[in-house]
């Protein structure tokens, strides 16, 4: 994800400045790059920060289940007394 983090995407945006000069989206074109790779690097902050809250749920899930596992094997037979 850090790769995508330092990606900038608003570069091809603002570069339309240079190739169509004169129109209208020469005008918008710094702020519109700008405003995408703001965004951009927002969404990967996020992406991070949710696959960080998967990976700690997991950890909680997996030690949870050996939890589990554990009390049952120590549970004995349940076939009763014989």
């Amino acid at each position: 994800m850090a790769e995508l983090r330092g990606a900038d995407c608003g570069e091809p945006i603002r570069g339309l400045a240079t190739a169509m000069p004169g129109g209208t989206t020469a005008g918008t074109a710094p702020a519109t790059g700008e405003a995408w790779t703001t965004t951009f690097r927002s969404w990967c902050a996020d992406a991070e920060t949710q696959a960080e809250s998967l990976a700690t749920a997991a950890d909680r899930y997996q030690a949870t289940d050996r939890a589990g596992r554990d009390d049952l094997a120590g549970a004995g037979s349940l076939r009763g007394p014989r």
